[in-house]
C-alpha cells in the first residue's frame, strides 16, 4: 500500500483519523490494552474513545466486544495489533461493512506480521505505524507512517501533514 510519512506514530494515528473523516464528537471503538496514543489520538481530534474489552488469550481487541460498543455516533473502529500479532481484521472489516464504519489499524507493534494470509494495512481503510527506536522496526529517532489503499485518504493525509498544501508553496 502507498504511504504517507509523518513525524511519529501518534501523528500517524491523528492524521489517519482525520483523513478517514472522523470528526469531533464521533465515537471511535478501540482497545483499553494499548499505549496511551491509541485513545489519546482519538481524544486529541475531539472524538470520543469507546473502549471495548480484549480477548484473554491474545490481549487483542475482541470483535464481539467492539461490536457491542458501537452506537449511533460511532464512525470508526481502531483495533490495536500487539506483540507482533494482528487482530482479527476479517471480523473487523465485516463489522465495519455491516455498520458503515471505517477501520484504522494501529500497527505500531506489528511491522511485517501476517495473519490468515494478510498483513497489517491490507484490510483496514488505513493503518498507522510508529518507528520509535524501541519498536520492532525502529528508526534512529521518532518517525511514523500511515498506509492506505484509498487514494482519497492518502490525498487528505498528505495535505493534513503539510498545512493543507496540494503542491509546494500552495496552501488551501
Amino acid at each position: 500500500n502507498p504511504g504517507v510519512a509523518v513525524a511519529n506514530g501518534t501523528d500517524a494515528l491523528i492524521v489517519a483519523l482525520k483523513a478517514l473523516g472522523v470528526q469531533a464528537g464521533d465515537h471511535v471503538v478501540t482497545s483499553p490494552f494499548t499505549f496511551f496514543a491509541s485513545a489519546g489520538s482519538i481524544a486529541w481530534i475531539g472524538a470520543v474513545p469507546k473502549l471495548a474489552d480484549v480477548e484473554l488469550d491474545t490481549a487483542l481487541l475482541d470483535p464481539k466486544a467492539a461490536e457491542a460498543a458501537v452506537d449511533s455516533r460511532t464512525t470508526c473502529v481502531l483495533p490495536v495489533h500487539l506483540y507482533g500479532q494482528l487482530a482479527d481484521m476479517r471480523a473487523f472489516r465485516a463489522l465495519a461493512d455491516r455498520k458503515k464504519l471505517t477501520v484504522l489499524e494501529d500497527g505500531a507493534q506489528c511491522h511485517g506480521a501476517e495473519r490468515d494470509g494478510y498483513r497489517c494495512g491490507e484490510i483496514g481503510d488505513a493503518a498507522a505505524f510508529s518507528f520509535y527506536p524501541t519498536k520492532n522496526l525502529g528508526a534512529c529517532g521518532e518517525a511514523g507512517m500511515l498506509l492506505s489503499k484509498r487514494a482519497d485518504v492518502l490525498q487528505r493525509a498528505k495535505r493534513l501533514r503539510d498545512h493543507g498544501s496540494p503542491a509546494k508553496y500552495a496552501h488551501a
